[in-house]
Order: structure tokens, then sequence, then C-alpha cells
């Protein structure tokens, strides 16, 4: 899939230690262009493929709470830019990001500390980003700069963001010099025809649409086009693809969420698909293969958890109708229906979400209250804002299950920080 070539890095800096001052050779990758690659995948990629197809098609099409219900899916994707920000090592409750959506919809003012701010904006850009790159004619250069751009905007890395880079940079080592890097990726003057080839794959290639993801995704995080936020754009570059290929038109499987939890197995794998023309070990066929069936595996376990929530989400709501037994269309009725979707809403947004009055859902409300479906938030008493606690701790719970290969970290150690158990609230 390409080459590792030979620079040489001459410093220019004094004052450092030994071994960032240093000279020497370094070794970029440059990878091959892939518009028109069609690779020849192994039986067991093929079959990966398809199960990842199914399942991905399966979540879409044969899930009643998620396909009915669009914010629930909204829901999933909010996991899924959490997961991008917990990747670079931001960490936000599902709860507290609700409740500061619920306050800034009734125009209440709230604090947010960095960490949040950065968190909120992540997912704001992804959701655009999705959306707007999906529903355009061609995915462009300039749409993904546009997504870069949004993803960075509040950081200290605003003032480069969106723009392809024009030095070298590189992942790991030391910040002073590629020498020792674990991963250079390609030279400056290279990145821009490689991303214009890599969008024209994106927009022409007739491979399946969770290969096309796998192979565009790996590309991106090759060239690493941008000085930051390489990460997160290429993980929103594989919404876009399935998007905008029809597989996954309400729902995204959280795949960013199952590469967190395995990161070390996840870099090794981009690590094999980088191989060496020169040295002829593995073929690009072989290593696009293998990649390839790495990603759809990853997508059958993503569309696993997430079908587990969206079950979990049901019989939470057969339970509450069992305790609250709402007359036909009701107010209460109405409620019940939208929760999954919000389950951080006041009176005001609880009467949008309805179509009732507000003094129809303060009654609603109140009943929900009574029978132990809502909660009144202590910290937002003054706004009327009110959670569903099952709702949040089922996503609590779908956020911990993926923290480790095998769903349960109540057997297995968590490989990445994870939301702490569910708790009483009030």
């Amino acid at each position: 899939m390409g080459t590792y070539e030979t620079a040489y890095w001459l410093t220019d800096t004094w004052g450092m230690s030994r071994r960032e001052s240093r000279s020497g050779a370094y070794h970029p990758y440059r990878p091959d262009m892939i518009a028109g690659f069609v690779p020849s995948f192994s039986a067991t990629a093929v079959a990966s493929i398809s199960r990842a197809e199914s399942a991905i098609r399966a979540l879409n099409e044969a899930s009643p709470h998620l396909t009915d219900t669009e914010p629930l899916a909204r829901l999933i994707m909010r996991a899924e830019a959490l997961a991008s920000s917990r990747i670079e090592g931001l960490e936000m409750p599902a709860g507290r990001l609700l409740e500061f959506e619920a306050l800034d919809e009734l125009g209440v003012p709230h604090r947010v500390d960095g960490t949040e701010a950065a968190v909120i904006g992540n997912i704001a850009a992804m959701q655009q980003g999705v959306e707007r790159a999906a529903s355009s004619p061609q995915l462009t250069v300039d749409l993904l700069c546009d997504i870069n751009a949004a993803l960075l905007e509040g950081t200290g890395a605003a003032g480069y963001a969106g723009i392809l880079r024009t030095e070298q940079n590189w992942i790991g080592g030391n910040r002073i010099n590629p020498l020792g890097a674990a991963y250079v990726p390609p030279r400056p003057e290279l990145v821009s025809g490689l991303v214009e080839d890599l969008v024209s794959f994106c927009n022409t290639s007739e491979l399946p649409p969770v290969a096309m993801a796998a192979i565009a995704h790996a590309q991106f995080e090759t060239i690493h086009p941008f000085a930051d936020g390489n990460g997160r754009t290429g993980r929103t570059l594989v919404h876009v693809i399935l998007r905008r290929a029809g597989l996954a038109p309400c729902v995204v499987p959280p795949v960013s969420l199952v590469l967190a939890t395995d990161r070390e197995r996840y870099i090794s794998n981009l690590a094999a698909y980088r191989t060496d023309d020169a040295g002829g070990e593995t073929s690009a066929d072989a290593a696009a293969s293998d990649w390839v069936e790495y990603f759809s595996n990853a997508c059958v376990i993503a569309c696993e958890r997430a079908s587990f929530f969206e079950e979990s989400i049901g019989r939470i709501q057969d339970r509450w109708r069992g305790l609250v037994h709402p007359r036909a269309n009701s107010a209460a009725d109405r409620l019940l229906d939208v929760l999954p979707s919000s389950p951080v809403i006041s009176i005001e947004s609880g009467a949008r979400l309805t179509g009732r009055s507000r003094e129809a859902v303060r009654q609603a409300v109140a009943t929900l209250v009574d029978a132990g479906v809502l909660y009144q938030s202590a910290k937002n008493r003054k706004s009327n804002i009110f959670a569903a606690r099952d709702i949040l701790d089922a996503f609590t719970a779908y956020e911990r299950s993926l923290a480790v290969p095998g769903g349960d970290t109540a057997v297995e150690k968590n490989a990445r920080r994870v939301p702490q158990r569910p708790r009483r609230w009030g």
C-alpha cells in the first residue's frame, strides 16, 4: 500500500536535550493512491463484510425503537461523538450533557469548563459534519476541511484547523523531531494530492460500503492531513461514507467505542495496513483484506451492543406503561413515547415534543414523577428540568459495555476510562 521513504532531519533547535536536538534520518510513509483500488478480499474478510452490513442494515431496519424514534438514534450518535472525545482524553457524563442542552433550550445560563465545552463542540461538529457531507452530491476536500475546522473550533488548534498541513508531523517519539517516532506520515508536499485521491475513492469506489469506509478511514489516518484532529475527522469520515451509501440512514453503529476499547490493537492493525512495497513481505491485497476484516468485525460488535441498548429501552418503556397506565394519546402517553429519545426534559421541551399544552405536560410530568419514571434534578429545580433515570442508567450501562471486549465490566477490567456505574438520582 506504499513505501517508507528516507529523509534527513536537520535540527535548528538549541538548548534542548541531546536526544531532541540531534539531526538524522527518518522514514516518512508514502501511501499508494487508492482511487480505482479494488482489492481481492479473503474468504474470511468477505464473510466479515457481509455480517457487518447485515448487522448495520438490521440496526436501521429491524429495530423499532431506534427507527421509530429519531432522537434515540441521535443519542447513539452522541455516544459515538463522546467516544471520539474520549480517545483524545475528554470525558463528560451523558446526563450532564443532556442537562446543558435542556438549559440551553430554556435560555438559562450555565457554566461549562474547558473539557465540557470541548466535548459539546465535538458532538455538535460531528453531527453537523456528517449531515452536511452525507447530503452533498459529492464528497470534496473542502468538506473534509470544514469537518476538521468544526471539530477543532474553540480549541488551541483553531488557528490552523481545516487547513491541509504544510509541515511534517509524526506520531510518538518527541515533539522536536521525528527521529524515533512510531509513525511518520507522508511528506507535506504530497498531502494535497493524496487527499484528492482519497476523496475520489470515496466518490467512485464500487466496494461494499463497510469495506469502503474501512479503507478510507485507514488511508485518511495514514495521510494524517491536518495538524490536529485527524483521529476525530477520520472517525467522522466513517459515518459520512455509511450514510452516503444508504447503509445507515438512521443509525451508524458506534464503531469508535469499539476501537477505543482496544486501542493498541487498533493502532497495530493500522500499522499492518501500511505495507512496504519495497519489502514485498505482504501484498497490498492481503494488507487491505486483513484491515477490512478487522474493521468489519468491530462494526458487528458495535451493532450487537447498540441492539442490546435498543432492546433495553423497549423493556423500560413496557415497565413504565405498567406503572402509569396512561390514557391513549394523553400527554403522559406521549411523554412515555418521547422520553427514550429525550431523557432530560423541561415543561417547555415536553410540550414541544408531545404537541400538548404546557399545563397538560405539567400534570403529566407530576404523574410520572409520582410513578418514579421522572425525577427532578436537584441542581436545576428552578428551571423545572426532569430526567428519566432509567434511560440514563441504561445509556451508562451501554457505554460501559463497550469498554471491554466481552461487554461486561463486572467480569473484565475495562481498557479505558468509562462512566461510573449508574447511581441513584435526586
